[in-house]
């Protein structure tokens, strides 16, 4: 039996495309916000006060990836730790950010992960307990600095801007001669991740062992 709360932990990367709902929710969740105002000392004026944007939030949990169902878990299925690890550690990698949810509440913003610590207990060897971090991301953007001479109060104007982090999608065009597994070995690494790009491809390759010059595959991230 599964005990399942009405809250729910995600984080999605992609575009939507790749999710994760953690399978256990933490006891406690940290939001930490912050105050970024500055004072500088501008020659003639004197002391001024910058009012910025806020500070970028932070959120930080501890929590396990189970091995094996028990009434706490909040999914139907579950996903094999090493593989919730693999994927949340390439996420951190990469140069987009996550999309962190927590359904009931106000977290529901991009963020950079700035860390994952993952551990072992004796009592339960094939679970994964881990630690992680993530922080608020927000694009670049140039901002300009108005300064009230009378108030010696500055202010920073600033435009909203979309935070897009889907992946840019690779691509391969077949050459004479080529075949999947010569493929797959090339860019993935493997030719055995040779399925990988016939199921990304489905809609163009009807048989595996069949391609032809001038296609266009999809090629896995």
């Amino acid at each position: 039996m599964t005990t399942k709360s009405k809250r729910q932990l995600w984080l999605t990367y992609n575009g939507e495309r790749e999710k994760i709902q953690f399978p256990v929710l933490p006891e406690t969740f940290e939001v930490s916000f912050g105050n970024t105002n500055k004072t500088v000392d501008i020659s003639g004026l004197g002391e001024i006060v910058i009012l910025q944007d806020r500070a970028a939030i932070e959120v930080s949990w501890d929590s396990f990836f189970p091995a094996t169902k028990f009434p706490g878990v909040q999914v139907d299925s579950l996903t094999l730790p090493k593989t919730l690890l693999k994927t949340i550690c390439e996420w951190k990698s990469s140069d987009k950010p996550v999309h962190i949810i927590l359904t009931g509440t106000d977290v529901n913003f991009f963020a950079a992960i700035q860390s994952i610590q993952p551990s072992e207990e004796g009592g339960d060897p094939d679970s994964i307990y881990y630690k992680i971090k993530l922080k608020e991301y927000r694009e670049v953007k140039v901002r300009q600095v108005q300064v009230n001479i009378t108030t010696k109060v500055a202010t920073v104007s600033s435009q909203a801007t979309r935070t897009d982090n889907r992946v840019q999608e690779k691509t391969y065009t077949v050459k004479s001669g080529d075949c999947l597994w010569n493929i797959a070995k090339s860019l993935l690494g493997s030719g055995s991740r040779y399925t990988e790009i016939y199921n990304l491809n489905k809609d163009k390759i009807k048989n595996p062992n069949l391609i032809y010059p001038g296609q266009v595959l999809r090629i896995p991230g």
